[in-house]
């Protein structure tokens, strides 16, 4: 269960300006934020938290595609961190972007498919070693205990990706898993965050580079 907020950024700095130290905090004060956009859907931004409700209509205008959260920073080394809130959502996305898709985190649940093809999805995670392309599908990750999204609906759930090298430690909840590949040591310079059906929230978002300088 979420029970505990961000204490890994001093509170002096949870209205600091992105770009120190490549550090990226969004306190969700306002709907304008530097590095931030707002997408496919009329998000709230109250009490440190981001919130929406996934409009069918604009789900069918962008293509299938549903309200998102995307923040423009050098993610390519360090850790993403944020609590959700996800309430009867088909599915929630977090992923990380360069040239192309590049790591990527689908919680599913089947049982609020929209169609019959979304019935047969289940949870798991994409890595891509090159370049995203409708033929090059990536790698699909699926730990053993790997969770629904239906376990999460409607309770706050804390998520992290911290990226070390060529290493990836996620945090989902209780779960927590390691994987080694190639796609982590490529350049990232997107982290967004998705979902399609129902209504998310979104509280304590934070990033921390641990890319050096060479």
């Amino acid at each position: 269960m979420f029970c505990q907020r961000i204490v890994w950024f001093s509170v002096a700095m949870l209205t600091a300006v992105p770009g120190f130290s490549n550090d990226l905090i969004d306190p969700f004060a306002a709907k304008k934020f530097e590095t931030r956009k707002a997408e496919r859907g009329d998000w709230s931004f109250q009490d440190g938290v981001a919130s929406v409700v996934s409009d069918p209509a604009l789900y069918k205008k962008y293509s299938n595609h549903g309200p998102i959260l995307k923040w423009a920073v050098d993610c390519s080394q360090g850790k993403t961190i944020f609590g959700m809130k996800p309430s009867g959502c088909q599915r929630v996305v977090f992923t990380l972007n360069g040239d192309g898709h590049v790591f990527r985190i689908s919680l599913i649940n089947p049982e609020k498919a929209m169609s019959p093809w979304q019935k047969k999805s289940t949870s798991r995670m994409i890595a891509w070693a090159e370049k995203s392309s409708k033929t090059n599908k990536g790698d699909s990750l699926q730990p053993q205990g790997f969770p629904s999204l239906s376990a999460l609906d409607d309770r706050w759930t804390q998520v992290s990706i911290a990226i070390d090298g060529d290493t990836a430690l996620v945090r989902i909840g209780e779960f927590q898993t390691e994987i080694q590949h190639e796609a982590m040591q490529r350049e990232k310079t997107e982290i967004t965050i998705s979902f399609a059906s129902g209504s998310l929230q979104v509280r304590d978002f934070g990033f921390r580079s641990t890319k050096t300088d060479t």
